[in-house]
C-alpha cells in the first residue's frame, strides 16, 4: 500500500536575511583584499579589519553618540510619521486640502537637509535637541503624508459601494476598509523614513547639537585625521538604522499579514 501524497504543505523558504548577509560578507572580503593589495592609505579608505578594531575599542563612545543622535532620530521619526499620517487622512477626507497639499509635499521633499538644518537651529536653538528633531520630522512628514493619501485612496470602488449599501458610518468605513488598504503604503513610507531619519539626524549634528552626538564625533575625528574612528561611527549609525528598519519590518509583518499571501 502506498501512502497518499501530502497536500497543502507550504514549501519552506530560506531566511530572507541570508542573501543580504552573504552579499555583505562578500563585499567586506573584497574590500579588505583591495585595500591590502593596492596598499590604499587609511585617509582614502581604511580596511574593514581596522574599522572593526576601532569599533570594538570605542564601544562606550559610540554608545553615547548613538543615544544622543538616535534619540533625535527616533523622536523625529515618530512625530513626523504621526503628523504625516494625520494630515494625509484629513486630506483624503477633503479634496481641496488634498489637491493643495500634494504639490507642497513634492516641493518640500526636494529641499535638501543642509538647507533646513541651519534654519531650525536658528529658530529652536543650536544646542536644543528639538532643532534636530524638527529636521528629522520634516524629512519624514511628507513621504508619510503622500503615501497615506495614496493608500487611503487605493480601496476599490466596489468595496466602498458595499460599505455604503450597508449604511456603514464613516468611522467604520475608515477602520474596516480604508485603513487596512492603506497599511502597505504606510509601512512603505516607514521603511524609507527609517533610513532618512538617521541621515537627517546626523546632518543636523553637523550644524549644531551636543558634543556627544555622532555627527559632532565624525566632524571632530575627521579634523584630527582619525579616519578609522569616523568610519567606526558610520558603522554604528548603519547598525542603528538597520535596527530601526528591522523594527518597522517586524511591525509590518504583524500588522499586514495578508501581504505575505
Amino acid at each position: 500500500m502506498t501512502a497518499a501524497p501530502v497536500t497543502g504543505v507550504r514549501r519552506l523558504r530560506p531566511p530572507s536575511a541570508l542573501p543580504a548577509a552573504l552579499t555583505a560578507l562578500a563585499v567586506l572580503v573584497a574590500w579588505e583584499v583591495v585595500v591590502r593589495v593596492l596598499a590604499i592609505r587609511p585617509i582614502l579608505l581604511p580596511a574593514p579589519s581596522a574599522i572593526a578594531a576601532t569599533f570594538v575599542a570605542d564601544v562606550p563612545r559610540l554608545v553615547r553618540a548613538l543615544v544622543v543622535t538616535g534619540r533625535a532620530a527616533l523622536l523625529g521619526f515618530v512625530l513626523g510619521s504621526l503628523g504625516g499620517f494625520a494630515v494625509g487622512a484629513a486630506a483624503t477626507r477633503w479634496r481641496v486640502l488634498r489637491e493643495g497639499l500634494i504639490p507642497v509635499g513634492v516641493v518640500f521633499g526636494a529641499v535638501p537637509i543642509v538647507a533646513t538644518a541651519p534654519i531650525f537651529n536658528l529658530w529652536l536653538g543650536a544646542l536644543s535637541i528639538w532643532s534636530n528633531v524638527a529636521v528629522v520630522a520634516l524629512v519624514v512628514f511628507f513621504p508619510m503624508m503622500i503615501n497615506t493619501i495614496t493608500g487611503l485612496a487605493s480601496a476599490s470602488d466596489s468595496h466602498r459601494e458595499l460599505m455604503r449599501s450597508y449604511a456603514a458610518p464613516q468611522r467604520q468605513v475608515f477602520a474596516k476598509l480604508l485603513l487596512p488598504a492603506s497599511l502597505p503604503f504606510v509601512f512603505g513610507a516607514l521603511r524609507v523614513s527609517a533610513a532618512l531619519s538617521v541621515i537627517a539626524a546626523v546632518v543636523s549634528d553637523f550644524f549644531g547639537g551636543f558634543r556627544d552626538s555622532a555627527g559632532f564625533f565624525i566632524k571632530t575625528l575627521m579634523a584630527n585625521a582619525d579616519y578609522t574612528g569616523s568610519w567606526a561611527t558610520v558603522v554604528a549609525l548603519c547598525l542603528f538604522g538597520l535596527l530601526l528598519y528591522g523594527a518597522v519590518a517586524l511591525a509590518e509583518r504583524w500588522s499586514v499579514p495578508w501581504k505575505e499571501q
